[in-house]
């Protein structure tokens, strides 16, 4: 069976609460953006660099000591951000941690923070219609939006294919709508 504080944890994983606190130290540094708890999870467990309930213990004794604080947002979500403190001990303590994990967690974190990115730069609404779903995607701008699109899609899976699909290069996907409908420029 299984240890509870070491399930979900790949081999060459962590699982000294020492080794996961530098991690989030890192990841924090390394990412230099605040983050909630659901994204930093994500970051941490993505590649099983650490179990769930040994990073958020963590987490908490990191807030505890002063290298990690809270805030709320706007929204009402908690989000992290390290201190002076958590980043001198990032840097100091980052060859504690195999070479692989660290890179893998902070690579895991940026694209976590990028889709955050996207999906608050353009929006994308999916809703049921009599016959299928509807999915509505907007690519917004400073000014005026750039653009506005809306499909059918006969099944609930495409509809969020075609999201998924839209929120992977929003700006991919307006540039060949441009080039489709107005030729090349």
């Amino acid at each position: 069976m299984e240890e509870t504080f070491t399930a979900g944890v790949e081999p060459g994983g962590l699982t000294k609460g020492r080794e996961i606190r530098i991690l989030v130290c890192h990841i924090l540094s390394g990412v230099q953006e605040p983050m909630s708890f659901d994204e930093m999870t994500e970051a941490v467990l993505s590649y099983g660099s650490a179990n769930y309930f040994e990073f958020a213990s963590a987490l908490s004794e990191l807030e505890d000591t002063g290298c990690v604080v809270s805030f709320k947002t706007d929204a009402g979500i908690s989000e992290y951000t390290i201190t002076d403190k958590g980043k001198a001990a990032a840097l100091t303590l980052q060859g504690d941690l195999p070479l692989s994990v660290r890179d893998k967690s902070v690579e895991a974190a940026k694209s976590i923070i990028q889709r955050r990115r996207i999906e608050k730069e353009n929006l994308v609404s999916i809703t049921r219609t009599e016959d299928g779903f509807k999915i509505h995607m907007l690519v917004t701008d400073i000014g005026t939006d750039l653009m506005e699109l809306s499909l059918f899609m006969p099944t609930e899976e495409q509809a969020f294919a075609v999201k998924e699909r839209f929120l992977s290069d929003p700006a991919g996907t307006y540039m060949k709508v441009l080039e489709a409908l107005a030729g090349k420029f």
